[in-house]
């Protein structure tokens, strides 16, 4: 996990992912002020350097003097060109457009004497400031496809129904210098706007990709050309897990990588009363974070399943080794048998049955059976019933990740609990009964992640407790885990 530095409420905003060579760049917005582009670097994905901020808002009168939102990056013959979003004080902000800033380096950017290079065109999209009262035309990312760069944009159409006029809105160029607008590429008609648009090739489909205002969800549709026809796969649309938001994606060492800013107040039901951030080593309480980047595979059907980055195996403090369980159970105190990993708890019982030695930072991994109404798997436990837990049903496809801790009631002092859910996921089918699932449980200070059957369902950060023990669990039933191995794991340096 990756934040800014800040003073104050600072915080990280939309990214952009750019390879260069062995090195991945990211350019990032930094929230409230929208007054830079941030610049880092990493040579492993997981761990960052800071450069040189990339751009800065201008001086008055300019197209940008105002603030800046997101941006993209793309390399043409030597040369780097980001376009990104300008907002001047002449209409306070509420116009976007499109601007220009070309680099030798990827440090030192100078900005486009043509700026706007791109604005909303009035024959297709909403463009009359005194009409509508803003004009969306803004996160602007190219594609090459055959000779020609394809820049999707985050627009509205001219006509339609008023709430659901949200499109993608399109710019050509052969240059990357001069762009000419054109009829929207995708216009469902369901949506206010879709943020952060991008076209993507993986294998021999195209993808587009856009983060939803509605329901705060990162969607993906796809074509058999760059122009479409864009369709919503068969897995639903949703790319990532819920938090997740304003994705880019990149191909970098062979691998289609997702790459996004997490709120977890996106998805905590009880961000009303506990804060959206449980650990104390941040500023902002309610901010957005830098996670750990998603590898995206195609199905057979040309869906997209979320892989575990692989580039976490260099951050193993030691081998995996076969994991022991205690001898009793956690809750109830009856025998485990023969140190194997299972756990009794009929009767309308629940228990759990933990690792011999508490940890922090860890790789849990394993194959679980569940023969119960319930069960799954357990981090940061203690033997009052406290921990993270992860709920699987059989016959379900909900996957389900929260905390129950111990706490002292505000007003009296006497022991209370604190519950919050912190995320849900998705299995493409329903958890059949007694079945074998593979699991990777992986937790890196605030990160948290689940890999079931080699897909990433769960991603999510949350620190209100840091160590304890790990284990499996069942509710009127049997949980039994086969092939169990841990680590511990070291936390990526930033500089």
């Amino acid at each position: 996990m990756y934040a800014t530095r800040g003073f104050g409420l600072s915080e990280i905003g939309d990214v952009e992912v750019f390879p260069n060579g062995d090195e991945l760049h990211l350019f990032h917005l930094t929230l409230p002020n929208h007054d830079v582009v941030q610049h880092l670097v990493s040579t492993d994905g997981l761990a960052w350097r800071l450069l040189p901020p990339a751009l800065r808002t201008s001086d008055p009168g300019a197209c940008d003097d105002d603030q800046i939102w997101t941006m993209s990056v793309t390399a043409r013959d030597g040369r780097y060109y980001m376009l990104y979003t300008a907002l001047a004080i002449a209409e306070r902000g509420r116009v976007q457009r499109t601007a220009l800033a070309i680099s030798d380096d990827l440090i030192t950017w100078t900005k486009s004497e043509r700026n706007p290079v791109g604005e909303a065109d009035p024959r297709w999209y909403e463009a009359d400031l005194q009409a509508t009262g803003s004009v969306s035309w803004r996160d602007p990312k190219p594609v090459l496809a055959g000779d020609t760069y394809y820049a999707a944009v985050c627009a509205r159409e001219k006509g339609g129904p008023l709430l659901r006029r949200g499109c993608v809105g399109l710019l050509t160029s052969t240059d990357l210098e001069r762009w000419e607008p054109h009829p929207p590429l995708f216009a469902p008609r369901r949506y206010w706007d879709l943020e952060c648009p991008q076209v993507f090739k993986i294998g021999d489909r195209w993808y587009l990709t856009a983060a939803i205002m509605e329901d705060r969800t990162q969607r993906y549709w796809i074509a058999p050309q760059v122009d479409g026809p864009y369709e919503t796969p068969a897995d639903g649309g949703v790319l990532a897990p819920l938090g997740h938001y304003a994705g880019r994606v990149c191909r970098w060492r062979d691998l289609d990588l997702y790459c996004c800013w997490h709120e977890p107040r996106l998805v905590s039901r009880n961000a009303g009363v506990f804060p959206a951030v449980d650990w104390a080593t941040v500023t902002n309480p309610f901010g957005k974070y830098l996670p750990a980047p998603l590898v995206l595979v195609p199905r057979p059907d040309g869906s997209l399943a979320r892989r575990a980055f692989p580039g976490w195996s260099a951050y193993l403090d030691g081998d995996l080794v076969p994991a022991q369980p205690m001898s009793l159970s956690l809750y109830h105190q009856r025998s485990a048998a023969e140190s194997a990993w299972k756990v009794n708890a009929h009767g309308g019982r629940f228990d759990v049955l933990a690792a011999e030695a508490a940890m922090t930072d860890l790789w849990f991994e394993g194959t679980l059976s569940l023969r119960a109404a319930g069960g799954g798997l357990g981090i940061r436990l203690d033997e009052d019933g406290g921990g993270y837990f992860v709920t699987l049903r059989p016959g379900s496809r909900e996957v389900l990740l929260h905390k129950w801790l111990p706490t002292r009631d505000q007003h009296e002092g006497r022991p209370w609990f604190r519950y919050a859910e912190l995320q849900r996921g998705e299995l493409r089918r329903p958890l059949p009964g007694d079945a074998p699932t593979r699991f990777r449980l992986l937790t890196v200070g605030p990160y948290v992640e689940l890999t079931l059957d080699d897909e990433v369902v769960l991603a999510a950060l949350s620190a209100e407790r840091t160590s304890g023990r790990v284990g499996i669990w069942a509710e009127s039933g049997e949980a039994r885990a086969v092939e169990v191995r841990i680590a511990a794991m070291r936390t990526p340096h930033h500089s």
